[in-house]
């Protein structure tokens, strides 16, 4: 197999951006583990939530009693699977704003 190596010129090299440097930061690391202290849990509530629904209806009869009139605890559940998915994503966004200030924070501090 042949390496194609391409030559920079003075230019070109002074636009480097060293990334392992940035990687390797404090403050890269906390952004990574505030951002992953966030979406795993959430993505295990949402996806437990949602995967709960066939779970109650096709393996237990919970669902099936009378909410209000003809509308059962099923009808109940599914729309609020609607509500959490909105919730859930009003969080995470406002969550992504706090996360995007601290990557501009860390582009500001290497200078980029």
């Amino acid at each position: 197999m042949v390496r194609l190596e391409k030559k920079l010129d003075e230019s070109e090299q002074t636009n480097l951006v060293d990334y392992e440097k940035i990687v390797a930061s404090k403050e890269f690391q906390n952004m990574l583990s505030d951002k992953k202290k966030f979406v795993i849990p959430f993505t295990i509530f949402f996806m437990g939530y949602s995967l709960l629904l066939p779970f109650l209806v096709f393996y237990t009869d919970i669902l099936d009693h009378p909410f209000i009139g003809d509308i059962t605890w099923a009808w109940v559940y599914g729309v609020s699977i609607t509500v959490m998915s909105v919730w859930v994503c009003s969080i995470y966004v406002r969550k992504s704003e706090r996360i995007d200030e601290q990557i501009k924070e860390i582009i500001e501090k290497e200078g980029l």
